[in-house]
């Protein structure tokens, strides 16, 4: 089996699965904003040798911002931020490996709450209104304000709640990883059940699918990714989808060998590894291969989101080597791909090219883990020890 995504390769969406509601959820322990906010650290420069052995070497104070705009921000020692989400007001989300709410209030970064157990995913409909996952637990955050925000736990599924999005307070999903359990994952979704008040049932796409991602836009509808299989298997890639006012997912079939144009035989997308949603009819996705060929594949709509084409953008072998673990798309010709040891690259449209972070002498050699992109002057990558905001007026 080979890359579904190959340059000029396309797909198209086949009705395939029903749904079928299941379970509610249930309110029970809360984490409460922590009183001091969580004393930021001195920035840590992702790998940097230790300050006695350069003190003589390099007295100027480290810049704020890199060559090409990426401006560090403290953070508290010792956290691994893994999602980042922010309200399009001013203030951001991260949540990190090692069980910590953090806020950006526009200033600094102060811890919200903690204790919580390992988190991987962040996603709000509003100011108001946050959705965090963790190790077998959904949390909630409400309040007066941002700033006020406690966060009770809700569900309590088996497995790592690995993604979650929405429309709106009312109109929420979220994916769990199961990795001893069948079925392999859990599609979770919110709204207003037969009384009216929003709870969470279950939605049956594929008990053999491990979905990791799920992401989505008025127009187009829900999609959820992941892989067919076992989790360390050389497992096929497989993505669906449900049109806005479907009662089942659609499946993305994968096309002929774009090398056999004449056969109609499937080949093998590979996994998801992030979602970037530019609009309603254009995403980025970022993929791998069973055998370790990573892709950048734009999918765009001319039908106002009703169907899709995807096609490979040319890597020209940027990638290679190095784990890739997250995209942004700003425009149609300014995309980033992040991951390991500091490892940036930007598509301006015609060509990769490499992007300086460092505000040192030194490099960045943290791993990066995820994007927050709204528009092309609000742009955060979260990583270890590391929350960068891109500034383009900063780029030199």
């Amino acid at each position: 089996m080979r890359s579904m995504f190959r340059a000029g390769a396309a797909c198209s969406a086949v009705l395939l699965v029903h749904l079928l509601v299941a379970c509610a959820a249930s309110d029970d322990v809360q984490a409460q904003p922590d009183a001091d906010g969580g004393a930021p650290a001195p920035l840590d420069d992702g790998g940097a040798p230790p300050s006695d052995l350069d003190a003589d070497a390099d007295a100027s104070p480290p810049r704020a911002c890199s060559e090409d705009g990426f401006c560090h921000t403290a953070l508290p020692k010792g956290h691994s931020l893994r999602a980042v989400w922010g309200d399009g007001k001013g203030v951001v989300w991260a949540v990190s490996g090692q069980g910590a709410i953090l806020r950006w209030d526009g200033t600094e970064w102060k811890i919200h709450a903690s204790g919580l157990g390992p988190l991987s995913a962040v996603w709000g409909s509003g100011p108001t209104d946050v959705w965090v996952g963790g190790q077998s637990v959904l949390f909630h955050g409400t309040g007066t304000s941002s700033a006020a925000l406690t966060f009770a736990a809700t569900a309590r599924p088996m497995g790592e709640i690995a993604s979650i999005w929405g429309t709106g307070a009312n109109d929420v999903w979220a994916v769990v990883v199961r990795n001893d359990a069948f079925p392999r994952s859990l599609v979770l979704h919110r709204a207003p059940g037969p009384g009216g008040s929003p709870a969470w049932s279950e939605v049956t796409v594929d008990p053999e699918m491990r979905f990791s991602h799920v992401w989505g836009t008025a127009a187009s509808g829900i999609w959820l990714g992941g892989i067919l299989g076992d989790l360390y298997s050389e497992a096929p890639g497989r993505i669906y989808r449900r049109p806005p006012g479907a009662s089942a997912f659609t499946a993305v079939l994968a096309p002929p060998d774009p090398e056999d144009p004449e056969t109609e035989t499937e080949y093998d997308p590979g996994e998801l590894v992030s979602v970037s949603v530019l609009s309603d009819t254009s995403i980025v996705l970022l993929g791998r291969t069973p055998y370790g060929d990573e892709m950048v594949v734009r999918g765009k709509s001319a039908d106002s989101g009703q169907t899709f084409t995807f096609e490979l953008a040319d890597f020209n072998g940027e990638f290679n080597g190095l784990w890739s673990h997250a995209v942004a798309a700003t425009t149609e010709d300014d995309l980033w791909v992040t991951g390991e040891y500091g490892r940036m690259r930007h598509w301006n449209g015609s060509t990769w090219t490499a992007s300086a972070l460092t505000v040192t002498k030194f490099p960045v050699v943290s791993n990066f883990y995820a994007f927050w992109v709204n528009g092309p002057s609000d742009l955060w990558v979260v990583g270890e020890g590391m929350a960068l905001h891109l500034d383009p007026a900063k780029k030199k």
